[in-house]
C-alpha cells in the first residue's frame, strides 16, 4: 500500500473525531494528501504531474461555488523560455596584467543562463554590495563607470535597511546595474563550503520580456571565494578586509579591476507551457464589485531527483511546499463562498513557476486575467507550516500597508498575535508570490505560522527548514498539526471577507519604499 493511502486511512477517521463539528482539517488534509502524491512526481512545471494537479484545483474551486476566470476557463495559461546551459561547450578566461589563465566552470565560475547569456568579453569593475538604492542612502553604483563591464559585488548587503528592503535590494541589484549600462554580473560571497559540482544550469522566462528581471544580462555568475585574489590582483582591494568590513554591514570600497573575463556560453532553449488556475467570487456592491482582492498560493514544487540514480524515493512531493497553500487556498475559497456577503470580487490564483522565479505570480500581477476588474491586494501563503500550536503568525510585508490594520483585527479576534520575523537576513519577503503584486504596486502580505526565538515550537520550525525544506522528505508521511491548520484556515477566511468588505481599498503606508510604482 502507498504511504500516503496508509496516512489516509489511519489519520482521518481519528481527525474527523476531533474536529467535529469542523472537518477544515479533514478537507484541507485530503487537498494535500492529492497534491502531494506519488503520481504527480512533484509538479514541475511542463509536466503532467503539474497539468494534474491544475486540472484538480480547478474542479475543486468549481465545487466550491467560484467562477472561471482565467483566459482560458480556469486556466491562465503561459509559454516560458526555458534556457539550458550547454556545459561542456562552456570556456571561461580571465585575462590580467600576468597574462591569460583558463577559468573552471563550476570549480571557479557558476552560471545562470539566461535570455540574452551569450559570448561576452569585457573588464571587471568591484561595485561592493552592488546596491543602488539611492532613496534610501545606498547607491554603490554612484561615480563608478560600470558601462559595458562585468560588475563584480560581495554577496550581501549594507546594515540600517529594513528587512523587507534588504531583501528586495539582494534581489535586484541587476536592474540598477543594467540601467548604467553593465554587461554582466558576478556575485562573491564571504566563503564556507564551495562544491565542485556543477548541477544544472536552467533558468525560465517570461513571454513579456520587460517581465524578465535578468533581461540585457550577457553573463550572470557566482564566483568561488578562493577566486577573489585572482579577481582582485593588481587593484589595490584586498579581500580580506572587505570581508571583514562586509560581516559589520559597513560600507565597502568600489573600483575597477585589472582583470577582465572572456566568456563563450552556449545555451539550449525550448518552451515549456503551464497554466495559473483563477476562480472568482463576484463582489457584491456594484460601486466595489470591480475592486479584487487576491488570494495566491503557488502550485509547482521541484519534480524528480536529477542526480545518480537512488533508490528508493526519488519525488521532491512538496507537502508543505507548497500542497499545504494550495489546500489552503482551496478551503478559503470554500469558506468565503458559504459565508458570502463579500462587497469586493474575491480572486484565489494557484500561480505555477513560484519555484523557478516566482514567474506565475510576476505574469498574473501584471496581466491579470480579470477584465476590467482592479487588482487592490494580494494576500499569500506559501509552505506556511502547521507543524507547531497556533499563537501568532509571521506576516511579511506588515510594515508596509495598512493591510496590517485588517490582520491585526483578525487576529485578535482569534486570540493570536503577529509575530516579527526573527530571520530578515533570510529574505522571506522577496521570496513568495505577494512579491510579485508588490512590483505592481498593490499591497499585499504572505503568511506562516509563527513563533518566538528560544522556544520548543522554534526548533520544531528550524528543524523543518533544516530536514525537510526542499528534500525529497516533504511528503506526508511528516507529522502535521491538525488544529493549527484548521485554525489557520478559518483565520484566513475571516481576513479575506475582512478586506473584501471594508470601506477604503488598501493603502501603502507614508513611508514605504513600495508606495511608488513600478518596482524594479
Amino acid at each position: 500500500m502507498k504511504r500516503w493511502m496508509l496516512v489516509s486511512l489511519l489519520t482521518l477517521p481519528s481527525l474527523a473525531a476531533a474536529q467535529r463539528p469542523d472537518t477544515v482539517a479533514a478537507a484541507w488534509w485530503q487537498h494535500v494528501q492529492v497534491l502531494a502524491n506519488d503520481s504527480l512526481k512533484g509538479r514541475d512545471i511542463g509536466s503532467a504531474g503539474h497539468e494534474s494537479a491544475a486540472r484538480y484545483i480547478a474542479r475543486q474551486f468549481e465545487r466550491a461555488g467560484l467562477r472561471p476566470a482565467g483566459t482560458d476557463g480556469w486556466q491562465q495559461r503561459i509559454a516560458f523560455t526555458e534556457v539550458a546551459l550547454d556545459q561542456p561547450r562552456v570556456q571561461l578566461l580571465l585575462k590580467s596584467a600576468d597574462g591569460e589563465s583558463a577559468l573552471a566552470y563550476g570549480r571557479d565560475l557558476r552560471l545562470t543562463p539566461r535570455p540574452s547569456t551569450g559570448n561576452v568579453e569585457a573588464p571587471l569593475v568591484f561595485a561592493g554590495y552592488g546596491v543602488s538604492l539611492p532613496q534610501a542612502g545606498v547607491d554603490d553604483l554612484r561615480g563608478l563607470d560600470v558601462r559595458g563591464k562585468i560588475v563584480v559585488h560581495f554577496n550581501g548587503v549594507p546594515s540600517g535597511l529594513s528587512a523587507p528592503l534588504q531583501a528586495h535590494a539582494s534581489r535586484n541589484r541587476w536592474a540598477a546595474m543594467r540601467a548604467a549600462g553593465a554587461v554582466g554580473v558576478i556575485a562573491i560571497g564571504a566563503g564556507g563550503v564551495w562544491s565542485d559540482a556543477t548541477p544544472a544550469a536552467v533558468s525560465y522566462a517570461l513571454p513579456d520580456s520587460m517581465l524578465d528581471d535578468a533581461r540585457g544580462q550577457r553573463l550572470g555568475g557566482t564566483a568561488n571565494p578562493a577566486l577573489a585574489a585572482r579577481l582582485f590582483a593588481g587593484s589595490g582591494l584586498v579581500w580580506d578586509t572587505i570581508v571583514a568590513r562586509a560581516g559589520r554591514g559597513a560600507p565597502l570600497p568600489t573600483a575597477a579591476l585589472n582583470t577582465s573575463l572572456r566568456a563563450t556560453i552556449p545555451t539550449i532553449r525550448r518552451t515549456v507551457s503551464s497554466p495559473n488556475v483563477v476562480g472568482i467570487i463576484p463582489g457584491t456592491d456594484p460601486a466595489l464589485a470591480n475592486e479584487v482582492v487576491v488570494y495566491s498560493a503557488h502550485s509547482d514544487h521541484v519534480g524528480t531527483f536529477k542526480g545518480p540514480a537512488l533508490t528508493g524515493d526519488s519525488i521532491f512531493n512538496g507537502a508543505m511546499d507548497n500542497a499545504s497553500g494550495v489546500a489552503t487556498l482551496i478551503e478559503t475559497a470554500r469558506l468565503a463562498a458559504q459565508r458570502g456577503g463579500n462587497k469586493r470580487t474575491l480572486a484565489f490564483v494557484a500561480v505555477t513557476a513560484e519555484e523557478k522565479g516566482l514567474l506565475g505570480s510576476r505574469w498574473f500581477a501584471a496581466h491579470p486575467s480579470l477584465g476590467t476588474r482592479t487588482v487592490v491586494a494580494n494576500l499569500n501563503t506559501d509552505m506556511f507550516l502547521p507543524l507547531i500550536p497556533l499563537s501568532g503568525v509571521f506576516a511579511y510585508g506588515y510594515d508596509e500597508s495598512d493591510l496590517a490594520d485588517d490582520l491585526d483585527a483578525v487576529v485578535r479576534a482569534n486570540g493570536l498575535s503577529v509575530l516579527p520575523d526573527p530571520e530578515p537576513q533570510e529574505n522571506r519577503f522577496v521570496r513568495s508570490d505577494q512579491y510579485s503584486f508588490i512590483r505592481q504596486g498593490i499591497p499585499a502580505l504572505a503568511f506562516k505560522v509563527g513563533y518566538r526565538p528560544g522556544t520548543p515550537e522554534e526548533k520544531i520550525w528550524q528543524g523543518w527548514v533544516r530536514e525537510h525544506y526542499h528534500k525529497l522528505s516533504d511528503d506526508v508521511t511528516q507529522p502535521v498539526n491538525f488544529e493549527t491548520a484548521a485554525r489557520f484556515n478559518s483565520m484566513y477566511a475571516d481576513l479575506a471577507l475582512r478586506v473584501a468588505n471594508r470601506a477604503s481599498r488598501p493603502v501603502w503606508r507614508s513611508n514605504s519604499f513600495f508606495a511608488t510604482p513600478p518596482i524594479p
